[in-house]
């Protein structure tokens, strides 16, 4: 039930299905999860300024069960990777905020985990 949810000033039309579809598949690697759970949510062309100028930028939450301190900074490695190398932004300008939800505090399908 992996969540990212991305809030960036990159345009729109620089966010492409293509990028969609890695950045889905990168989640689902890094955190050993089946892709058919993982959700990815783009909000582009926000209006945000990072450390006091408005380049390319990115905040992000990754909302997953079973989150461990361990696994984070290869997760934060991994997805900052994939922006740096597609969208052109640059690690120190990504923050990747972690919450770790259990089971029961997630619902889908009708039920929870």
């Amino acid at each position: 039930m992996p969540v990212l949810a991305v809030q960036t000033n990159v345009a729109d039309n620089e966010i492409t299905n293509d990028f969609l579809k890695q950045l889905s598949a990168k989640v689902a690697q890094v955190l050993s999860k089946p892709e058919g759970y993982v959700a990815v949510h783009i909000s582009s062309g926000q209006k945000l300024f990072f450390g006091g100028t408005n380049d390319p930028a990115a905040v992000m939450e990754l909302t997953s069960i079973g989150l461990s301190a361990n696994q984070t900074a290869k997760i934060s490695n991994e997805i900052m990777s994939l922006f740096e190398e597609k969208l052109n932004i640059s690690a120190d300008r990504m923050y990747l905020k972690f919450t770790n939800v259990t089971g029961n505090m997630m619902g889908w399908n009708k039920a929870t985990f």
